[in-house]
């Protein structure tokens, strides 16, 4: 199996990103953040993180936020073509990565009741 983050994998333009935010996205929010998501035509699901430096102002603590976000979209694959946005939230960058993985498993857990999804 193959962890690598790959450029399929990702949302890479500012259209992806509207299509997200002006479509009907389904939303689940937590502590850490929140994620919009919507039905799209790609064979794989995709990724986009918008971490503001309004919220974390330190670039060290926005990549790691990024890393375990990225990281935690790979190991816990949602159906095939979904498109996905987290937006962190103000505090993100005082939880440990322990933290931020525990809250978005429950994201990820509201996420799937909301989309109907086997577990």
């Amino acid at each position: 199996m193959n962890f690598s983050f790959q450029k399929h994998q990702r949302l890479l333009d500012k259209h992806a990103f509207s299509a997200v935010f002006n479509g009907t996205p389904t939303k689940a929010g937590g502590a850490s953040g929140l994620v919009l998501t919507t039905p799209s035509n790609h064979a794989q699901s995709r990724l986009g993180i918008i971490v503001a430096k309004k919220n974390v102002r330190r670039a060290n603590q926005r990549n790691r936020i990024k890393r375990v976000v990225r990281e935690y979209f790979r190991l816990n694959p949602l159906p095939a073509s979904t498109d996905v946005i987290f937006l962190a939230r103000y505090g993100v960058a005082d939880k440990t990565n322990a933290e931020l993985r525990a809250d978005l498993a429950l994201i990820w857990k509201k996420l799937s009741k909301k989309l109907a999804l086997p577990k």
